[in-house]
């Protein structure tokens, strides 16, 4: 039985360490000052701001501001923005997409995304497996609900 829990602690671990790696909290100073004036001139009223840097060329910023939790994306091929929508909102047709294509996914987190003034949905659906959840995806789709690509979720 010890063995067995110490086995299962380590995958969490390991887990925990692989999906840990993915983006790093940064304080703003150390963010790249055409990026922070940017999102300031965006978002003066901005609140509850934290800074993530993906890699050198790309950080996140996460917020709320007054039409929610917000995220913009900041890189040098533009600024991407993210609002999160509650799962309660996703689109029908998404919605039963989902259930036919990926029967064995669950809907994680629902975004409008806009690059370039496109607005699309991104789709975060995976299995769940014990504790974590395995083989996780983005799904993207037009705004009025068709289907445009799949990614595997790093």
């Amino acid at each position: 039985m010890r063995k067995i829990f110490a086995i299962v602690a380590i995958v969490l671990a390991s887990q925990t360490m692989v999906f840990g790696q993915k983006a790093k909290e940064v304080l703003e100073k150390d963010v790249p000052v055409r990026f922070v004036k940017d999102f300031q001139k965006r978002y003066p009223e901005a609140q509850t701001v934290q800074w993530l840097k993906i890699d050198s060329l790309i950080y996140d910023v996460n917020f709320i501001n007054n039409s929610g939790e917000m995220m913009l994306r900041f890189s040098n091929k533009g600024v991407e923005t993210r609002w999160n929508v509650e799962l309660k909102y996703t689109p029908a047709k998404i919605k039963t997409y989902i259930e036919e294509t990926y029967p064995k996914y669950k809907l994680r987190k629902v975004y409008i995304v806009d690059i370039r003034n496109k607005k699309t949905y991104q789709i975060e659906v995976s299995k769940k497996f014990l504790f974590w959840t395995r083989d996780a995806k983005i799904l993207n789709f037009e705004i009025d609900g068709k289907f445009i690509d799949e990614q595997a979720k790093n």
